[in-house]
Order: C-alpha cells, then structure tokens, then sequence
C-alpha cells in the first residue's frame, strides 16, 4: 500500500483517494509543535495510509499559528467531505507538555487544543493523551527519547517512510489510538 505525504501545498483530494482504499476505521495520531501539525493516519491493519503536514515558515507564533492552523481547519472539512461518514476516523492528539518556557508551553497547548477542536467539529472522535502513556503502552517505556520512538517507527513501517521525526511521533499515536480503540 502507497502511503501518501501532504502538505499545505499538495492535493488533498489525492490523498483522500489512498485513505478511501484503506479497510474499515482509520486512526489518525496528531502531533502539535509551534511550527506545525502533523498527523499520520493507519488503517484496521496498522498500515501507514496517510502522513499530513500543516506548517508555516512565518517568523513569529502569532503569524503561524493562524497560517497552519485555517489550513488545518480547511483540510479536516475537505477530508470529512470526502469520506462522506463512509469511513469512521478516531483520532488522538498528543496532550502539550510543560516546557520550561511558559511562551512555548501556551504555544504548544494552543495547536493541540485547535487540533483537537477541529477534530470534534468535523465529527471525528478525538482525545488528548499524554506522552508518557503512549510512549508506555507503544514502546513499553514512559520515558522514550526521539531516537527509540523513531527506530520503532521505522522498525514497524519502514525506513522511507518517516522524513521527520514527528511523522513517527504521530504514526505511534495513531497506533496507540487504534490499539486503545479495539482493547479498550
């Protein structure tokens, strides 16, 4: 199965067209930083469907958080228009951390919590969870570094297929939401 790679500039109906091949529910795992959004999507299977980007080179948060975030908003409605309630999507989005930087931390909570609320808006089911609890119950260690999530990523889906470290993150969240959606 071809996983698809979208950005702000790319069409999202194309992508759209790999997720409709996909089987049954699909699982979409979100990670927010002050410069992006990146969600990955995995099928029933635990197959890599979709990698999305929405981000912003502008200077300041302010400016970017509002470029990124209305293309996010955009592209959720177009992906809820196109499914057409045909496939249901789950999604969870990685709960912002406490930084030592207040700014950073605010930053962070505020994508996590427009992620979340789009979702909820566009009719998928969607939760905040915590990094150490995913980390835990995926690579069975609370504490994982960058290094660990991203060998497991590769490990499991392959080495081509995650151009930034966060694309891992978020495909170990979508994974964490799928496996909590069927084991309760």
């Amino acid at each position: 199965m071809e996983v698809m790679q979208l950005n702000m500039d790319n069409n999202i109906e194309n992508t759209m067209d790999v997720v409709m091949k996909s089987s049954g529910e699909l699982y979409m795992g979100i990670d927010c930083s002050s410069k992006a959004i990146h969600s990955v999507w995995v099928d029933n299977k635990e197959r890599l469907v979709a990698q999305c980007k929405w981000g912003s080179k502008k200077k300041n948060f302010e400016e970017r958080f509002l470029d990124f975030s209305v293309a996010f908003w955009d592209s959720l409605s177009k992906i809820k228009v196109i499914l057409n309630d045909m496939v249901p999507v789950q999604a969870a989005v990685e709960a912002a951390i406490y930084i030592q930087n207040p700014k950073a931390t605010i930053a962070i909570a505020s994508v996590a919590g427009l992620a979340r609320f789009a979702c909820y808006m566009n009719g998928f089911e969607c939760e905040f969870i915590d990094n150490t609890k995913w980390k835990r119950d995926i690579l069975g260690k609370g504490n994982a570094s960058k290094l660990e999530i991203k060998e497991f990523a590769i490990n499991k889906w392959g080495e081509d297929k995650f151009p930034e470290q966060d694309f891992a993150d978020a495909a170990c969240i979508a994974l964490w939401k799928k496996r909590r959606s069927l084991n309760g």
